[in-house]
């Protein structure tokens, strides 16, 4: 059974295992040391991290195989992690949650998304290429100072900015019919 839930922080170590278990992926594509307490987390990263995004957990069959993070920045919803748990890559969950996180973005009315991409993770960037995404940019100025620099703590050496237009959400009326 596929579900779903908004993690609490009594959930935050499975959030923390999906992520890890990543983190040879990226082990060598980080330019700068500070970028790597952001692919290989600890608990302290945990409590920083809990109050200020939602975070929600993809459940199959009774084990978690997959996680995204969503704030709402004002214009736009940052997805800041997204990851599918090593080993459950490229059977749909990521496609799943995606489609989870831009319903959430329309429930606050927000009529685009975007995250960053390293520009050396090739399978992140094609997947997420393969939703709709498109690129932003991938200058390290022009990023940090869009939207007032509101990017500019999330921002890691050598990434690119994506974002996808979301259509708006419909009205219960229309979608029965």
């Amino acid at each position: 059974m596929f579900s779903i839930i908004r993690a609490s922080i009594s959930l935050m170590d499975e959030i923390r295992e999906i992520i890890n278990s990543n983190y040879k992926l990226y082990e060598q594509i980080l330019l700068i040391p500070e970028d790597h307490n952001e692919h290989f987390v600890n608990k302290q990263w945990a409590e920083q991290n809990f109050p200020n995004r939602e975070f929600y957990l993809v459940r199959d069959n009774k084990e978690y195989v997959g996680m995204g993070s969503y704030q709402n920045l004002g214009d736009f919803a940052y997805i800041g992690y997204f990851y599918i748990k090593f080993g459950f890559h490229r059977k749909g969950y990521g496609k799943r949650i995606m489609q989870f996180l831009e319903m959430r973005a329309k429930t606050d009315q927000l009529k685009e998304i975007r995250l960053f991409v390293n520009k050396s993770a090739d399978w992140a960037e094609n997947a997420y290429i393969s939703m709709g995404f498109k690129p932003l940019s991938s200058d390290k100025q022009e990023i940090l100072l869009m939207n007032n620099g509101i990017l500019k703590k999330y921002y890691e050496e050598g990434q690119t900015l994506l974002f996808k237009t979301l259509p708006p959400l419909k009205p219960a009326s229309l979608i029965n019919n």
